[in-house]
């Protein structure tokens, strides 16, 4: 059986392993580590996890990572719909994320943007500095209802 949680400040190690074993950057984990959330096993073993790093009224979700073992299209909506469930919890208002591929993230609602429709504090994110921008594709979602 698997179960969702949000990290605590311990998870921190073994989330950074988990994400750097993908091939993801694990800088900045630390300070959003309470922003994470943590697919686990009846076991404790992780198998997956995903990230939120905060701006302002705006939310990065990054580190998004499934186990092999446990990949598959419904873990990968489910996690992603547990940290945005998170981030309007917090009092997020609109969601981003980077990715190369971006079918699956409509179904939640995202719709891609370009570079210079994203808040400038995002950009300049050590998050999204590290990619070329003409190889990854910005989706947002919106958090809050529409009036």
């Amino acid at each position: 059986m698997l179960s969702f949680r949000v990290a605590e400040p311990t998870d921190a190690p073994s989330i950074k392993q988990f994400v750097t074993q993908a091939g993801l950057s694990s800088e900045g984990i630390d300070e959003c580590i309470r922003s994470f959330v943590i697919l686990e096993t009846d076991k404790k073993k992780m198998a997956g996890t995903v990230g939120l790093e905060r701006y302002g009224k705006n939310g990065l979700i990054r580190s998004l990572v499934l186990d092999k073992d446990y990949s598959s299209e419904e873990l990968l909506l489910r996690l992603l719909t547990s940290v945005l469930r998170h981030a309007e919890q917090q009092g997020i208002e609109k969601a981003y994320l980077l990715t190369r591929v971006t079918t699956i993230f409509h179904t939640l609602g995202f719709t891609e943007t370009a570079h210079e429709h994203v808040p400038q504090i995002l950009l300049a994110s050590p998050h999204i500095q590290q990619y070329d921008k003409d190889q990854i594709a910005i989706m947002k979602r919106s958090l809050v209802p529409a009036p």
